[in-house]
């Protein structure tokens, strides 16, 4: 009776610290801010298709003229993919206009949620359409 009792109670720990890590690992709603949208105007630097999450690295340049470094996360190749992505949709030098949540951290990463491209082109998880409507702050 104890063994059964033993072996549950392990199988029990086990499921709990296994949600726990899946958990965290998709916790976007603690490090980005849900409730805020931004929209950045810049010039892509790399597009990462790969998996778990493809990624876009891109330079936005201020009034001053200077240059932040930021990232965007997306989903992962399948996903998007099912969304119009493809892992020839942008290549460095593109200009893009990216809507998303900001990082709650202050960091230069954005959750992104569309993006506008230079050939008039939407790009969205799902959603909304356009350029920015939901954006309350540009840079």
């Amino acid at each position: 009776m104890r063994r059964i009792l033993r072996i549950s109670a392990s199988l029990a720990l086990g499921i709990l610290m296994l949600g726990a890590s899946l958990s965290a690992h998709h916790g976007t709603g603690v490090a980005y801010q849900e409730d805020k949208w931004v929209t950045l105007k810049g010039t892509v630097t790399e597009w990462i298709w790969s998996n778990p999450h493809c990624g876009i690295l891109f330079d936005v340049t201020d009034e001053q003229g200077n240059v932040a470094h930021w990232g965007a996360e997306l989903g992962n190749p399948h996903q998007l993919s099912a969304a119009g992505f493809s892992k020839d949709v942008m290549k460095p030098g593109d200009k893009v206009s990216i809507t998303g949540h900001p990082s709650r951290s202050g960091a230069p990463r954005i959750q992104f949620h569309h993006m506008l491209l230079t050939d008039g082109r939407t790009l969205t998880m799902g959603g909304i359409k356009g350029n920015g409507e939901h954006a309350d702050t540009e840079y």
